[in-house]
């Protein structure tokens, strides 16, 4: 029974490392990709501001054509 408990807790702590190093991993993408939107930002404001636009303006046509009773 004890090598069982063993094994399982053994398991567990690999996943658990597992999972810190894909959160950690995560945690490094957000950062470039933010890292490169705050660049691009500063650079092209208005372009920035219009794809905001056209990104809201066609989720909003998506979520009113999703949610549309026929």
């Amino acid at each position: 029974m004890n090598t069982s408990k063993a094994d399982m807790d053994g398991l567990i702590d690999s996943g658990r490392e597992k999972l810190n190093d894909m959160a950690e991993q995560g945690k490094e993408y957000v950062s470039s990709a933010n890292s490169f939107l705050i660049d691009f930002v500063r650079d092209e404001p208005l372009i920035a501001i219009a794809s905001a636009f056209a990104i809201g303006y066609v989720a909003a046509r998506m979520l009113n054509f999703v949610t549309a009773k026929r």
